[in-house]
């Protein structure tokens, strides 16, 4: 078994569990499978790794692959990292993203690595990396999350 396929066995057990609670979530999340994400590492707690391939849907008009899709690529990193460090549900506080350079059609595909700086009680500090096939870094990224308790897990997601 793949980790990607894994995770998506581990994601589904973690749907069916959090519905026993009343708790319905959307998993695997839409963009996941719109932007082709498969998951290369996962170790819980520190670092998770994937790969996303150039989709010239996603594109600006000037051919290169569009920041904003780039930064969700990004999101969906940090938010199985987050998920997976705090073994609950996050909310990001903060998200930045610097490019570097664009991400283009001969690129292929580009690699992401999310880590977990620091955890706390409640906040989950991480930074990433999205590079090409090649090592050339196209961006970098800071998030800050905090760690959902139960009561506002419910508020958040069943309103």
């Amino acid at each position: 078994m793949t980790v990607h396929s894994a995770w998506l066995k581990e994601i589904e057990e973690t749907k069916l569990n959090l519905s026993k609670q009343g708790i319905q979530l959307q998993l695997p999340p839409p963009s996941l499978i719109e932007l082709k994400i498969e998951y290369l590492e996962i170790t819980p707690g520190k670092v998770i790794k994937g790969k996303a391939p150039f989709q010239k849907r996603f594109s600006n008009p000037i051919h290169t692959f569009q920041g904003g899709f780039l930064t969700a690529i990004m999101d969906d990193h940090f938010g199985p990292l987050a998920y997976l460090t705090a073994r609950s549900p996050c909310t990001t506080l903060n998200m930045s993203m610097t490019f570097l350079r664009p991400f283009i059609e001969k690129d292929e595909f580009c690699i992401i690595e999310a880590e977990v700086l620091k955890k706390s009680k409640s906040f989950i500090f991480m930074r990433g990396i999205i590079s090409s096939i090649n090592g050339d870094i196209l961006a970098h990224s800071e998030s800050h999350v905090t760690i959902l308790k139960e009561d506002q897990l419910k508020i958040q997601v069943n309103k």
